[in-house]
C-alpha cells in the first residue's frame, strides 16, 4: 500500500511519487530535468529504479522556455548554442539549495540518503549542488551534462562523495568531451566516481539506466552501512 506523502509549499514547483512502504524516513531521489522539459516530463524515469521504499521528488526549473519549446523550462539561459549564462545558473543553484533545505525539513526523507539525478542541464545543476551543498546531497547521477566551472572553487567539498557520470559518445548537444573533462575534474577532487560512456546521442538508454540502477542500489547500501 502506498504511503502517500502530501506535497508542501516550496520555492520551486515539484511533483512526487510516494513510497509503497511505511517508514519514518525514506531514501530520496530528486530528479532534475533538462532544458525545455518539466518536472512531469522526467518523472517517469523514477520507475526505472523498481524500489518500493523510494520517495521521488521531481523538481521544475524556474525559468520558462519560449519559442518552439514553449511550455518547457530551463535552469539557466543560453547566450549562444554552446555558452551558458553563468549568472542565471547561479541564481538557480541558490534556488535549488533553498529547495533542498525545504525537502529535508518538511518531507520524511533520510537526510543521509538524498541522491540527485539530473539530465543535461539538470546534470549540471546536480553536480553544482553537490559541490555547493554537500551536506544536503549524499550522491549524484549526472547524465549527459558537465560540471559548472563557476563552482569549481567549491569542488574541494566533493572528496569521498559518490557520483555516477555518464555520456553518449555521439552527443551533438553536449559533446562527450564535456563529460570527459568532468570526469578528470571530479577525479582530481577526490570524488568516488563511476564514469561511463555509451554508444548513443543526447538521450537516456536502457543500458545506461541498468547501470544507474545498479550503482544507485549499491550506493544506498553503502550509505546504510556508514
Amino acid at each position: 500500500m502506498t504511503n502517500d506523502v502530501d506535497p508542501v509549499a516550496a520555492n520551486l514547483h515539484h511533483e512526487l511519487i510516494s513510497p509503497r512502504t511505511r517508514a519514518d524516513a525514506y531514501p530520496t531521489l530528486v530528479l532534475l530535468h533538462g532544458r525545455g522539459d518539466s518536472a512531469a516530463g522526467i518523472l517517469p524515469l523514477a520507475y526505472e529504479f523498481e524500489r518500493d521504499d523510494l520517495l521521488v521528488i521531481s523538481v521544475q526549473a524556474p525559468l520558462e522556455f519560449g519559442g518552439v519549446m514553449a511550455g518547457g523550462y530551463e535552469w539557466y539561459r543560453m547566450r549562444e548554442p554552446e555558452r551558458a549564462d553563468e549568472a542565471t545558473r547561479r541564481v538557480s543553484l541558490d534556488a535549488l539549495a533553498e529547495f533542498l533545505d525545504t525537502v529535508k525539513a518538511t518531507y520524511p526523507v533520510d537526510p543521509e540518503r538524498v541522491v540527485l539525478l539530473g539530465f543535461s542541464q539538470g546534470a549540471v545543476m546536480s553536480l553544482g549542488a553537490q559541490a555547493l551543498r554537500p551536506d544536503s546531497v549524499a550522491g549524484v547521477i549526472a547524465l549527459s551534462g558537465y560540471f559548472p566551472i563557476e563552482v569549481e572553487p567549491d569542488a574541494g567539498n566533493l572528496v569521498g562523495r559518490p557520483a555516477f557520470v555518464a555520456h553518449g559518445v555521439h552527443d551533438e548537444i553536449i559533446p562527450v568531451e564535456a563529460g570527459r573533462r568532468t570526469c578528470d575534474l571530479l577525479e582530481r577532487h577526490g570524488v568516488e566516481l563511476t564514469y561511463r560512456e555509451y554508444g548513443m546521442a543526447h538521450q537516456v538508454s536502457a543500458e545506461e539506466m541498468a547501470d544507474v540502477r545498479m550503482w544507485f542500489d549499491q550506493s544506498l547500501d553503502q550509505m546504510d552501512s556508514r
